[in-house]
């Protein structure tokens, strides 16, 4: 299952828009959906009033809903199971166990968690995406991406952190994706974000999801916010303290290690490999 909330952690709309992107893309159907009487306020969280193209008015409720894609991955895979919806104001135990429950009757076994944060990040670079996980396999290949991160905040959390939390206890594994969206621009979507959701999780699924329509909505969005940032003197000189950060820190990511200086992660990696060897070549002996 692929699950993207909207609220705390949905910077720039960008984990929300890379799952419409997904259900929109797959052509997933609507399965299912939680009630949201029971689980917000709706001072908070604003039924919308629309017009019908005849003129009629409806009532829009806050959704959220699960989709299924009953299609085969590329890896030969099972289908997804799809979730998109606002973070609920109350009764989180009583929600995550319906949401769960529905998960277990779809035999979902693993959830990925799509998510974006506020971070001091210009918009004029690529988006970071770092990403946790329960599955050491995939693990692994986080690791070979160069965006695997152990977990070490504290404090307040979301709910998709409580639904990820309940669901290791069903022996459901998980895999996390979060983005980080320019802090400055906490109310505008952010496409080049939506993008890199949508190209980590279509990685890791094996997935190929039409990505055309990025390009021209990311240049858009970025010449939009050149004019913005322009504007204001200050701003401009916070974007340039922003991008010189970035860059150190890119380069210190990139920097080899000095010359004489063991990496001693590789060093354990073709030690395992050789005991690995010696025992399959042993194995053969006898």
């Amino acid at each position: 299952m692929v699950m993207a909330f909207g609220g705390w952690i949905d910077a720039g709309r960008a984990a929300t828009g890379a799952l419409r992107h997904l259900v929109s893309d797959l052509g997933a159907e609507r399965l299912a959906s939680i009630d949201s009487e029971e689980f917000f306020v709706l001072t908070q969280e604003r039924p919308e009033v629309r017009l019908r193209a005849d003129g009629e008015r409806e009532i829009l409720w806050p959704r959220s809903e699960f989709f299924a894609w009953r299609g085969r991955r590329q890896d030969g895979g099972d289908g997804l199971l799809l979730f998109c919806g606002p973070e609920p104001h109350q009764r989180w135990r009583t929600y995550t166990k319906a949401f769960l429950d529905v998960a277990e009757r779809c035999g979902v076994r693993r959830i990925v968690s799509l998510g974006a944060l506020l971070a001091s990040a210009p918009h004029t670079r690529p988006i970071r995406v770092t990403a946790r996980c329960t599955d050491p396999a995939v693990r692994s290949l986080l690791e070979a991406w160069g965006i695997y991160r152990p977990p070490t905040y504290e404090g307040p959390t979301g709910i998709s952190s409580i639904i990820l939390d309940a669901a290791g206890r069903r022996d459901m594994q998980h895999v996390g994706f979060m983005g980080q969206a320019p802090h400055y621009l906490p109310d505008a979507e952010n496409p080049a974000a939506i993008q890199a959701l949508v190209s980590y999780a279509a990685r890791l699924l094996h997935l190929s999801p039409d990505m055309s329509r990025f390009a021209e909505a990311i240049q858009d969005f970025h010449t939009q916010c050149d004019r913005a940032v322009a504007r204001d003197r200050a701003t401009r000189e916070h974007v340039r303290r922003l991008e010189q950060q970035y860059d150190a820190a890119a380069d210190e990511e990139r920097q080899p290690l000095p010359d004489g200086e063991l990496d001693s992660e590789k060093l354990m990696r073709e030690l395992q490999d050789f005991l690995r060897k010696q025992g399959e070549g042993g194995a053969e002996g006898r």
